[in-house]
This record gives C-alpha cells, sequence and structure tokens, in this order.
C-alpha cells in the first residue's frame, strides 16, 4: 500500500512539471491572461521614413518597457497601404498581430469607396494615438512664396502636387471647393512623407501636403517653404506659418490608432489600453511629439466614433471628384 501511494505521489508531481513547463496554470493561462508571451508585430500602412514611420518607431520604444515584449514593426505598403488592412484582417486575434494605422482611411474614406473588401466591423479598434498636423510646402525657388500667391498661381498654372495619403488628397480637394474648383491642381502619389518631400526637392512635383516631420530637415536646410498649416494649430516649432483657417471655414485633419482583427481577447485590449496610456504620458513622447508637431490624442471609443462620423460626411463632399482625377 506505501509503495501504491508513493506511486501517486509521484506521478502527480510528474503531470505538476509537465504543466508547469507547457506554461498551463490554474490562472487559466492560454487564455489571454499571459499575454504578451513573445514578440508583437505592429503594422503600418505607410512606407519607412514617413511621419507615421517615425512617430511609432519612438512609441514602440517607448511601449515595449510597458509590453514588456519587442515591437516589431512592418511596413505593409501595398495598394497604398490598403494591402496592411486585408492582412490584418485575415491574422489570428491572439494580439501578436497588431496594427498602427487604423484610422481616417478605414473609417471616414473606405465607407465612401469601398477600396477594400473589409470593413470597419472587421478589426477592433483600441484607442486613438495621434493627429496629424499637416503642412503645404513648396520648394523655396518655387514662383510663389506665400500661400495667397500659391492659390492665385494655381489658378493659371498646373501645379503638380506631391500625397502620400488618400486622405491627404481629399484635403486639397476641399480647398479647391473652397476656390470654386478653380485650381489647377495634379496630384501625385507616393508611399511615403519622405518620398513626397523628395519629389519636390528633386523638382518632380512642385507641392508637397503632408505631416511637417519628414519635412523639417529640408525646411531647416533652406530648401522647402511652409505656406500653410492644415488646418487651426499654430505649429510650435513655426509660429509664423499661417494656418488654413485664416483663409477658410475648413476643419481638416486625420487620426490614427491602435487596434487588431476582430476578435481580441478582452485581455489583450485591457493590456494594450494600459500601455498606450502609459506610453501616451512617457515624458519622452511628449518631447518627441512637440518637436516634431504630432499632436497626441486619447479619446474613447464613442468620441473616435463621433470625430469619424464627422469627417465621413465632409470627406463625401469632394470623394467622388478624388476617385475621378485617380481614374
Amino acid at each position: 500500500m506505501k509503495n501504491f501511494h508513493l506511486r501517486i505521489f509521484f506521478a502527480a508531481l510528474g503531470l505538476l512539471v509537465v504543466l508547469a513547463g507547457c506554461g498551463v496554470s490554474s490562472s487559466g493561462s492560454g487564455d489571454g491572461s499571459d499575454y504578451p508571451r513573445k514578440a508583437v508585430t505592429l503594422m503600418l500602412p505607410y512606407g519607412a521614413g514617413g511621419p507615421t514611420d517615425l512617430f511609432f518607431r519612438e512609441f514602440a520604444r517607448i511601449a515595449e518597457e510597458h509590453l514588456g515584449q519587442k515591437i516589431i514593426i512592418r511596413n505593409e505598403t501595398g495598394g497604398g497601404g490598403l494591402t496592411m488592412y486585408s492582412r490584418l484582417a485575415k491574422a489570428k486575434p491572439d494580439g501578436y498581430t497588431m496594427a498602427a494605422g487604423m484610422g481616417t482611411t478605414l473609417y471616414s474614406i473606405n465607407p465612401h469607396l469601398e477600396l477594400m473588401d473589409n470593413q470597419p466591423e472587421d478589426f477592433d479598434l483600441i484607442s486613438s494615438i495621434f493627429e496629424y498636423q499637416h503642412i503645404i510646402a513648396a520648394s523655396t525657388d518655387a514662383p510663389y512664396q506665400t500661400f495667397e500667391e500659391f492659390i492665385e498661381y494655381s489658378k493659371e498654372n498646373h501645379v503638380r502636387i506631391a500625397s502620400p495619403a488618400l486622405t491627404n488628397n481629399i484635403f486639397a480637394e476641399l480647398i479647391n471647393k473652397e476656390e470654386n474648383y478653380e485650381l489647377k491642381w495634379d496630384i501625385i502619389s507616393y508611399d511615403s512623407g519622405a518620398e513626397a518631400a523628395a519629389a519636390v526637392l528633386g523638382g518632380h512635383a512642385d507641392i508637397v501636403i503632408d505631416a511637417p516631420s519628414a519635412m523639417l530637415g529640408s525646411e531647416e536646410a533652406g530648401d522647402l517653404n511652409f505656406l500653410v498649416v492644415l488646418p487651426e494649430n499654430k505649429m510650435s516649432t513655426h509660429p509664423d506659418v499661417p494656418t488654413l483657417n485664416e483663409f477658410y471655414d475648413l476643419s481638416m485633419s486625420a487620426m490614427i490608432g491602435i487596434g487588431g482583427p476582430a476578435g481580441l481577447p478582452d485581455e489583450v485590449i485591457e493590456k494594450w489600453d494600459e500601455v498606450i496610456e502609459k506610453t501616451l504620458k512617457d515624458p519622452e513622447l511628449i518631447k518627441f511629439a512637440e518637436n516634431n508637431n504630432y499632436t497626441i490624442v486619447k479619446k474613447s471609443k464613442e468620441e473616435v466614433q463621433e470625430y469619424f462620423d464627422n469627417q465621413r460626411e465632409q470627406f463625401g463632399q469632394v470623394i467622388d471628384r478624388v476617385v475621378e482625377k485617380q481614374n
């Protein structure tokens, strides 16, 4: 009998060792409660070197400390960034494939154009992260040195506009609408803000519309001239540059957030919400955002939904013209 009990004891002990080695515990490991156990991939719908890429590489560096695992940035630029959404929707909803491109394109543009097979309900948006502050910039050798001169020039001459995102194309068309569509603007699409700025510097385009982070070095070197800020907030680094609201009654911005495929476990959503909260309050990220003119925004899901609803209505006013020009 004694040997029988010893065999039972050692069998039970062996089972506990096996379970421990497999990571199973009484707390329910495997259901997301021990997330994350390995590195997390964070996809971006824009190319390396652009404003979104620059921000999220700094964000990821700080967020890793709060997540407890490495964050791997992966740029998915196919189809103007739309390929990312397709791959994200097909990813396993376990929190190891996430995206920092959940924003205006998905929630305010795609409902009009149906550019992708997926819909907003195919994704879980966890939180907004920041709003872009856009700039219209030209070469310092351009025949216009102010925004007013640029507008008048555009009524008589064709102007090539470099744009790295469909959102920026819509911004251009909203301005054109204010001028009764008298502006002779031809939009050229690029994969990133860095490429769009380089196109102006290389003489392949006349104007670039994008976030200023990809252009600050060229502006400081005297190669680019900032004409106007979109829409109403002055640049902290360039307070003398006028805002678009000084010329038109327009409210234009683009917001971006972090999310994943639909069906993320509650534990994953709660973990990322905590990580985002801590990261956005980090002094290093706040300083980085201020120096590069990003506006950090942490909105509730209800607030984000209202933002995108309003933006979707505004974009609908010109989106048919944007599609016609691209075709």
